[in-house]
């Protein structure tokens, strides 16, 4: 909850700041199924265990650059970068957090209810100019596009288009991270086919996978 109040404490100082950045939206997988099969309270246990660990995930690192995290979407956050360091960095923790809230929650959900419950998110990330309405909200055609993007991803990866790939190569190849291709499409407005690439959490390094246990020991399943 401390990580939470810090998080919320850089959004009431942040400054809305117009200009080029990595737009990552991450969705709960099986959100259909876990409506049917959970009943309405533990299905809101489940996406607000999602929410609030993507909102933890941001104060578990030391950010390099700005980031704003803009608005839940249902059962979904979205999050503007303007380091793609730091979005990858939020990315490991968000799915090392996972993990260990799923972990958690095994000791109070019937074991006939765990598979449909475990919290599992596909990310995708792209790249673009962002502006903001007069309400603070951002616009940007990039954003209507990662909508469009994610949806060719599935649980535990991370997406990236060809713009990202292309900027960030460096960083992955840093990271021991290889982008798999998943094929192409055209985004909304467009002509040209963007490639699409995927990285996922169980092919990443061994030592970035393995969780702490600190977590474990001092915090119980978010309610």
């Amino acid at each position: 909850m401390e990580a939470i109040r810090s998080v919320m404490e850089m959004e009431r100082r942040r400054i809305f700041r117009e200009g080029l950045y990595y737009i990552a939206l991450c969705d709960l997988c099986r959100s259909s199924e876990a409506s049917a099969k959970l009943g309405q309270e533990r299905n809101r246990d489940r996406i607000e265990t999602f929410i609030l660990t993507c909102i933890e995930a941001l104060a578990q690192f030391e950010p390099r650059n700005y980031f704003l995290p803009v608005r839940e979407i249902g059962d979904a956050v979205l999050i503007l970068f303007s380091s793609f360091a730091d979005s990858l960095e939020w990315w490991q923790e968000m799915n090392n957090g996972l993990e260990s809230r799923n972990r958690m929650w095994e000791h109070e959900i019937p074991r006939s209810m765990q598979r449909t419950f475990r919290c599992e998110a596909k990310t995708a990330i792209h790249v673009g100019e962002v502006a903001y309405s007069d309400h603070n909200i951002p616009v940007a055609q990039a954003i209507n596009e990662v909508f469009k993007i994610e949806k060719r991803f599935r649980a535990n990866e991370l997406g990236i288009t060809e713009p990202v790939r292309i900027s960030t190569s460096a960083i992955l190849r840093d990271n021991d991270l290889t982008p798999r291709s998943r094929g192409k499409v055209i985004l909304p407005g467009g002509r040209i086919e963007t490639g699409l690439y995927f990285i996922d959490t169980y092919r990443r390094p061994r030592a970035k996978r393995e969780l702490t246990r600190r977590r474990e020991l001092t915090a119980g399943p978010f309610r």
